[in-house]
C-alpha cells in the first residue's frame, strides 16, 4: 500500500503542475498589461463569455454567488470558482508555440489562464493550463485557431487585461526553468482497471470511394475502464455553465482540460456499460449485451478537477499509471492517506459522473457501474460531424444497423462530435440536416441517421 502523501493543491496553484514548457507572463498585480509590441492579440474583457465572473470597472471578478460546478458539490470543500472563455481567434498561419500575457491585481495564484487550439483535423487541442511566470506555450500540434480561457477561485482578484500572440512553430522547446516533474512519467498502459487506446474501426480515403478497414486506420481514441456514478442535481449549474436538466446527456471529468466549451460537443466521449456492478464489479459480464452513448463533457469531477489521467503527461498524480484515476487509487489503495486532492475522504472510485438521461436512458445502468470509457478527442478524426437534433435537447437513438428494424445501441447526445468512420444507404430519415437515405458507421456496429449529422459528407463508403 502506497504511503500517504501531501494531497495535491487542487485550486488554481494546481497549474504550476502544468505540462512543462507551457509557461505565462503574469504582469504585476493591478496595472493592464500593454500589447505594443507586433503581433499581439488583446482580448476584450467584455466579450468573454462568463461563468461566476462579473464585469466591474473594466476588470473581471469572482461573482459573490458562485459556487464549484455542480458534480463538485456533492461533497463539501470544492472552493468557489468562475471562468471567462474568449471568443476564438484566426492566425495567419499555423503554429504550435504561442506567447500569453495576463493582468491581474489580488494573489495570482488565484488566476489560471488556458489557451487551445484547432488541429489540422478540425478538432481543438485539450487546454493547456500556465504556470505563473514566462510566457511561451508549447500546443500538443500546429493549430489555425487559438482561444483562451480564464479562471478565476480568489475574491479579492480581478483580471485586468489579456491577450496572446504566436510564435514561430519550434516543437520541443528546451525550457530551462520547466516545472519540476511531481513524480515519474505513466506508463503507456495502465494497470489494472485503466485500459489503453482501443484498436479503433475507421475509414481512409481509399480508391473507387471503398473504406477498407484494414487499410489506413485513423489512431484510435484512448480507452480506459472507470467507475461511473450518476449527477443528478437537477436546476444546478455546471462549470461550463449549463443548467442541468431532467434526464440531461453529458458527463463530468475530473479535469478541466477537456472540459467544453457553454453548449458544446468539441469534447466528447463514448462511453459503454460492461455488466460490472457497484465498486466490487459484481455481475455477468461475460454474457453482457453493452449499451453505449456518446456525450459531451460539462462538467468538472467527480472528486478532482486536475486529474487528466487519460493523458500521459498527465497534470497532476503522476505516479498513478495513464487511465487510473486518483480517486480511484485512493478509494482502492488508499493513495494519498484516501483524500482527493481537497483533503476529502474519498467515498467510491468514481472517474466519471453521468447525468441523469446518459445513465438511466442511455446505458440503462442499474446502480453506479464500471463503463468503458473512450476519449474521442485523443484519436484521429477524419470526418468530424456534430449530432444535431430539433429540440437541441433530445438525444439521437444509435442502432446497430442502418434502419429502425435494427436493435438499439445506446444514443448520442446533442452536439456530440464523433468521427464518420464510412456511410451506407439504408432506410430513409428526416431530421435537422434534411431527409435521405445516407447512415454513417460511428463505432463498432453503431449507425446514426446523416439528417442528424451536421458533417461528414466526406466519409467514403462502407464495405
Amino acid at each position: 500500500m502506497p504511503g500517504r502523501c501531501a494531497p495535491t493543491s487542487i485550486r488554481m496553484r494546481g497549474r504550476r503542475w502544468a505540462v512543462a514548457g507551457a509557461l505565462v507572463l503574469l504582469l504585476p498585480a493591478g496595472p493592464r498589461p500593454a500589447f505594443a509590441e507586433t503581433g499581439w492579440l488583446p482580448q476584450d474583457l467584455e466579450s468573454a463569455d462568463r461563468i461566476g465572473l462579473v464585469l466591474a470597472s473594466g476588470t473581471l471578478r469572482l461573482d459573490e454567488g458562485a459556487g464549484p460546478g455542480a458534480s463538485l458539490r456533492r461533497e463539501r470543500g470544492a472552493p468557489a470558482s468562475g471562468t471567462a472563455t474568449f471568443p476564438e481567434q484566426s492566425l495567419e498561419r499555423p503554429t504550435d508555440t504561442v506567447d500569453v500575457r495576463v493582468g491581474s491585481s489580488g494573489d495570482p495564484e488565484d488566476v489560471l489562464a488556458e489557451v487551445r487550439g484547432v488541429r489540422a483535423d478540425g478538432m481543438w487541442t485539450e487546454w493547456h493550463p500556465a504556470p505563473e511566470r514566462g510566457g511561451r506555450i508549447a500546443l500538443s500540434s500546429d493549430v489555425s485557431r487559438v482561444q483562451l480561457r480564464v479562471g478565476i477561485d480568489g475574491p479579492g482578484t480581478a483580471l485586468t487585461g489579456l491577450g496572446v500572440r504566436p510564435l514561430e512553430g519550434t516543437g520541443d522547446i528546451p525550457f530551462t526553468d520547466a516545472p519540476e516533474d511531481p513524480g515519474p512519467e505513466p506508463g503507456t498502459r495502465p494497470d489494472g482497471d485503466g485500459g489503453g487506446g482501443e484498436p479503433g474501426t475507421g475509414g481512409g480515403e481509399p480508391p473507387e470511394d471503398e473504406a477498407d478497414p484494414d487499410d489506413d486506420v485513423p489512431e484510435p481514441p484512448f480507452s480506459a475502464r472507470l467507475f461511473a456514478t450518476r449527477i443528478g442535481l437537477v436546476g444546478e449549474t455546471t462549470a461550463n455553465g449549463h443548467v442541468i436538466r431532467q434526464n440531461d446527456h453529458f458527463v463530468a471529468l475530473p479535469s478541466r482540460r477537456g472540459l467544453a466549451t457553454r453548449g458544446g460537443g468539441e469534447y466528447t466521449v463514448r462511453v459503454c456499460s460492461t455488466g460490472a456492478l457497484g465498486p466490487e464489479g459484481k455481475g455477468d459480464t461475460e454474457g453482457h449485451d453493452a449499451r453505449c452513448a456518446y456525450l459531451p463533457v460539462w462538467d468538472v469531477g467527480p472528486w478532482n478537477i486536475t486529474d487528466d489521467h487519460w493523458n500521459g503527461d498527465r497534470q497532476s498524480w503522476r505516479d498513478l499509471d495513464r487511465g487510473r484515476p486518483q480517486a480511484q487509487a485512493a478509494y482502492t489503495e488508499e493513495h494519498n492517506g484516501g483524500l482527493d486532492g481537497f483533503g476529502r475522504r474519498v467515498r467510491n472510485p468514481a472517474g466519471i459522473d453521468l447525468a441523469d438521461g446518459a445513465f438511466n436512458g442511455a446505458l440503462q445502468l442499474p446502480t453506479n457501474s464500471w463503463v468503458r470509457v473512450d476519449y474521442l478527442w485523443t484519436g484521429e478524426y477524419r470526418h468530424r460531424i456534430e449530432v444535431t437534433t430539433a429540440t437541441q435537447r433530445e438525444p439521437v437513438v444509435v442502432r446497430t444497423g442502418p434502419g429502425p428494424e435494427y436493435p438499439t445501441a445506446g444514443l448520442a447526445a446533442h452536439k456530440a462530435n464523433v468521427d464518420a468512420l464510412c456511410r451506407v444507404e439504408g432506410a430513409p430519415a428526416a431530421g435537422p440536416q434534411g431527409t435521405g437515405e445516407t447512415w454513417y458507421r460511428i463505432g463498432e456496429d453503431h449507425y446514426i441517421p446523416a439528417a442528424y449529422a451536421d458533417g461528414g459528407a466526406g466519409a467514403p463508403a462502407c464495405v
